[in-house]
This record gives C-alpha cells, structure tokens and sequence, in this order.
C-alpha cells in the first residue's frame, strides 16, 4: 500500500497530467530529479505568431499538501531549500513551481462515480526566477496567488511566453 505522502505524489501528478492532457501538451517525467525538475510539459510546433522558438518547453517541480495554508488571496508552502535554491536560477527551460492544494480529509482527495472522476481542490503555480536567495537552513516559505490557478488556458499562455523567450 502506498503511504499517504505517495498518494498525494500520484495524485498531483495525474492532476497536472490532465490539464496539460485537456490543453493539448504532452508531459515527459523527470526519472531523477537531480536539478529540482519532476516533469516537463512539451508543446510541438509554433504557438504564437510572435514566437522566435518552436516546440518549447516547462519545467516543472510538483508539490503537494493537504495542509490548510491559507494567507488572505494567497496560500503558503514552505518549500525545501535545495527546491527553492534550484528555482531562483535562471536556466534554458523555464521553471516553474506547481503546487496542488487538497482537502485535509483524505476521503475527500478524490471521488469516482458513474458519472464522474473528481478531484479535490486545486494547484496553483509560481515562478521564482530571480527571488532572493534565502538564508534559511531547510525551507523557504513561498506564497503563491490564488489568481495563479494551473489550468489549461494558464499552461497554454506560459508556453507562448517560453516560445517568445519572455520570463514567466
């Protein structure tokens, strides 16, 4: 059986799996995560008339939690500090932090019907390029806004900002 930590691993996975899936991106997973990446999302082909690249792509580090992190019209995560340190940096492939944010009560993380597969709750998404680099000795408190949602229409802009080489 897996462990409850596991499950939220999967679960988030599956959940970015989808949205990149629905916005008609394909997922490549990361099989060592030496450089803080889990998985990266590939378009193929031009995106945007404006784009100087064909075929970008996103680097991912997937988190998840189903703590109760709210802070106003933000929620918090104390990343690890090997993940922050990694994500501050500028690299070729723009990365981002991905979050899914779940109920507390595990029952709830995931319903299946008849009718339907529902998944509980939310992740939102952040860039760190260029924060400051933190004194702290095992995590770093990040705040991401709600307005940030991971969603099919947010992935599909971020690839068309990684095509025209704009930051996220």
């Amino acid at each position: 059986m897996l462990a409850p930590n596991d499950i939220k691993e999967e679960l988030s996975l599956a959940y970015v799996h989808a949205v990149a899936t629905r916005a008609g991106l394909a997922i490549e997973r990361v099989t060592r995560d030496r450089d803080s990446i889990d998985l990266k999302i590939l378009a193929r082909g031009r995106l945007h008339p404006q784009a100087t690249l064909q075929s970008p792509e996103l680097s991912v580090q997937l988190k998840a939690t189903a703590r109760d992190i709210s802070d106003g019209d933000k929620l918090y995560f104390d990343l690890p500090l090997n993940n922050y340190s990694d994500l501050i940096k500028r690299a070729m492939v723009p990365r981002i932090l991905v979050v899914f944010f779940m109920p507390k009560d595990e029952t709830d993380w995931m319903t299946v019907t008849n009718e339907s597969l529902t998944m509980r709750r939310s992740a939102l998404w952040m860039s760190l390029l260029g924060a400051p680099p933190s004194s702290n000795k095992n995590t770093e408190r990040v705040f991401l806004p709600r307005n940030q949602g991971f969603d099919p229409e947010s992935l599909k802009s971020m690839l068309v900002r990684a095509s025209q080489e704009a930051d996220l």
